[in-house]
């Protein structure tokens, strides 16, 4: 709620919204929200929310993706998500991006290089699952992430223990990897990309083997 206040253009943009938890509690700190979401079941709960907690819609703009998205009146119009083709404000940044769409968070972020080129987002949260059974993408995904999207630094997410772990070295990461594809764990990755001005007070520790 801070920075939003001290900084206005900064928006949350959250991919693969599920019923919205993530981005309409953002929304509820006074961010201005996009959400994301292409389950009809999942549109409709979101719909509902938006509503229930009077959410304008220049507050949280909401869409079911698509190549040639557009915002008009308030309302994202989209089906395959491409965040480069959105037309986002001139003068916003976007200080989180979530993404979680079941094993397709390379296809998204590919979207979204310029958006990343640009410093246009700060902060990145993605569901990481090592196992799946289309693996590639998945191994592909943290290298590209630390090369191509140039991540200043990667932190794993434990959601069984409530531990963040990092900065993640380039030995932890392959660790890291190897440990979720062979005992099928998954879990969230947290990247930073723009510094922040003030010193955080994220608590972490050493990744440690599973």
């Amino acid at each position: 709620m801070k920075r939003c206040a001290q900084d206005p253009s900064l928006i949350v943009v959250d991919v693969g919204a599920f019923v919205g938890e993530f981005g309409l509690y953002a929304a509820a700190c006074n961010y201005q929200v996009f959400l994301f979401e292409v389950q009809p079941h999942m549109v409709d709960l979101i719909r509902t929310s938006i509503a229930l907690n009077n959410f304008s819609t220049s507050r949280v703009q909401f869409s079911q993706g698509d190549s040639e998205t557009t915002v008009s009146n308030g309302t994202l119009y989209a089906s395959t998500i491409r965040l480069d083709n959105v037309h986002w404000s001139p003068q916003s940044s976007i200080l989180i991006l979530k993404v979680d769409v079941e094993g397709f968070e390379l296809n998204v972020l590919r979207s979204a290089e310029k958006l990343f080129r640009k410093k246009r987002i700060h902060h990145l949260i993605f569901e990481y699952t090592a196992w799946w059974t289309d693996r590639a993408p998945q191994k592909d995904l943290i290298p590209f992430v630390e090369k191509i999207l140039d991540a200043k630094e990667l932190f794993a997410l434990d959601r069984s223990a409530y531990t963040v772990y990092g900065p993640l070295t380039r030995q932890a990461i392959d660790q890291f990897h190897d440990d979720h594809a062979e005992q099928h764990l998954q879990t969230d990755s947290y990247v930073i990309f723009v510094e922040p001005k003030e010193k955080s007070n994220l608590q972490v520790q050493p990744y440690q083997p599973k």
